[in-house]
């Protein structure tokens, strides 16, 4: 005879469905994770080459500041950085970069060159550190 717990089993308390995924939505999902994580990492790497020569200018700052290496060191690192900060070949009083006050820059300019080049000053550090507060907004510009 048949056992009635077995036959009725399936009426009472039913099989659950088969849990199937469809075939592309795990995959998609994590095509979109991955994107996602790709972006975040671009972005970051953005915001840290466009803080780049703020990072720069702050760690001259802070070496004029505590006097690290002599002035004409100094001036010649702060001179690399204005190279590289506008793209000049040269820190040249007739190269003003666009969106500066030329009178500003050709006196800039001077300042740097004469520390870098002429006999030691015994102002030279504070002379250095006005150079780099007058560069400061400059950071921003392109």
């Amino acid at each position: 005879m048949a056992d009635p717990r077995n036959e009725l089993a399936d009426i009472i308390t039913p099989v659950a469905p088969a849990m199937t995924v469809p075939a592309g939505h795990g995959l998609l999902w994590w095509a979109v994770v991955g994107l996602m994580c790709a972006t975040a990492v671009l972005l970051l790497a953005w915001l840290g080459q466009r803080r780049r020569p703020a990072r720069n200018l702050a760690a001259i700052a802070a070496a004029v500041a505590q006097r690290q290496d002599t002035p004409a060191v100094l001036a010649t690192r702060l001179d690399t950085w204005a190279r590289m900060r506008f793209g000049l070949v040269r820190v040249d009083a007739a190269n003003c970069p666009a969106g500066l006050d030329p009178a500003m820059w050709a006196d800039w300019v001077a300042t740097l060159a004469q520390l870098r080049f002429a006999a030691p000053r015994p102002d030279a550090y504070p002379v250095l550190g006005r150079l780099c507060e007058s560069a400061h907004p400059w950071r921003h510009r392109v």
